[in-house]
């Protein structure tokens, strides 16, 4: 497994890096310019958007540094294992909350 911080990382600097070559390219043609403000400004500030958010998550900084975590095997091992354990336990306190209330009900149902 990879670290999930380094793939989104990458992810995010190659399409901001896409995003460049597509204004050049757009330049290139001319159907970009930089006399009138188009539609085809955005991809230039959407490279510098994803590059800047690309080294936002590789410093451990921001907001998406939270959803790409920095780990190791070793430490997504340990966090899987954990959230499993909570999720089971919780489990089976519902299951002893469904199990109270049928023998609950089924008193009260005996009782009349």
């Amino acid at each position: 497994m990879s670290n999930p911080s380094q793939l989104a990382s990458t992810l995010l600097f190659g399409t901001g890096i896409g995003c460049f070559l597509i204004t050049g390219f757009g330049f290139l043609l001319g159907r970009i310019s930089t006399e009138s403000l188009e539609t085809g400004i955005i991809f230039p500030i959407l490279g510098l958007l994803f590059i800047a958010l690309s080294r936002s998550i590789d410093t451990g900084h921001g907001f998406l540094s939270d959803s790409f975590p920095s780990e190791d095997d070793q430490q997504l091992v340990d966090r899987v294992r954990s959230e499993l354990e909570t999720t089971r336990k919780e489990n089976l306190v519902g299951s002893a909350w469904a199990e109270l209330e049928a023998a609950v009900l089924e008193s009260e149902l005996s009782e009349e």
